[in-house]
């Protein structure tokens, strides 16, 4: 596979410390895909082929680009993060998806020049990215670079370190609590995109034929998973914990150890889509 190369945009906007820092190689690994069925629905609801240009905006390691990469003849995957790119570029190595290219920016970047450079766009994609994002001029600037009849999909799945309501998920966050501070508090069960009505706001800024779909699974982890799911949380991360991030992983290790396993989940994948009046 030809590499390409790694562009980077600074960008003013863009956090002198980035969230996710620490937790790349985690993320990478232990993340959940978003699974078959909603990029066939992103590749069907769009008519995605070798003619297509999709953007995957807050790209992460490539959970959504890469997957991408089998249906379209071009995908920019595009994040903050250069680490997490890096895992990104390492992802679409293993898949043999030598059409996507990686650059290193922000919604802040593709509102600037980068966006004439990605543009015209068939899809722009973006997964558990939307809400650190400036939401409303986003969807203005990607609105203005899409294709007629192409459109946007946020993709959303369920985050069950504060929202699970299974026993041993209990158990996890009871002993990342014993270690932090300011751990987000237990919620219920959510699915992203969080409080925010997204499919309104797709409307608001311009998009038609609004829709959102779900897909539900059950998934299984193992305790080498659920660690590393914990790791890769931008509220949990390694720099987080700090010098104690080595006795939180025993401790929780230990813990999980003696409730056995294999530890289910109950997941829900949502996107919520709209399309660029022709």
């Amino acid at each position: 596979m030809r590499r390409q190369p790694l562009v980077t945009y600074p960008s003013a906007s863009m956090p002198s410390e980035n969230p996710f820092t620490s937790t790349e190689s985690y993320y990478a690994e232990h993340r959940p895909q978003y699974g078959e069925r909603p990029i066939a629905h992103i590749v069907d609801r769009f008519d995605l082929g070798e003619r297509s240009r999709a953007l995957d905006l807050g790209c992460g390691a490539g959970q959504i680009a890469v997957p991408l990469a089998a249906h379209a003849g071009r995908v920019v995957g595009m994040d903050p993060n250069e680490r997490m790119i890096e895992e990104a570029r390492e992802r679409a190595r293993t898949a043999d998806a030598s059409n996507v290219e990686w650059l290193v920016g922000s919604d802040a970047d593709l509102r600037g020049a980068v966006g004439g450079e990605v543009a015209p766009l068939t899809v722009t994609t973006m997964g558990r990215s939307f809400h650190w994002m400036d939401r409303g001029p986003t969807l203005d600037r990607i609105r203005e670079l899409t294709e007629p009849g192409g459109g946007v999909a946020v993709f959303g799945d369920t985050e069950w370190l504060t929202s699970g309501r299974r026993a041993w998920q209990d158990e996890v966050y009871e002993t990342a609590r014993e270690y932090l501070d300011e751990l987000p508090e237990r919620t219920g069960p959510r699915i992203e995109p969080y409080e925010d009505p997204y499919d309104e706001m797709l409307a608001d800024h311009g998009f038609v034929d609004v829709e959102e779909a779900a897909f539900e699974r059950t998934r299984e982890w193992t305790v080498d998973g659920v660690v590393g799911y914990v790791f890769s949380l931008s509220f949990c991360s390694p720099a987080t914990f700090g010098e104690e991030a080595d006795a939180f992983e025993a401790e929780l290790r230990e813990r999980l150890e003696a409730l056995g396993g294999p530890f289910e989940q109950d997941d829900e994948v949502r996107v919520i889509s709209g399309r660029k009046p022709t």
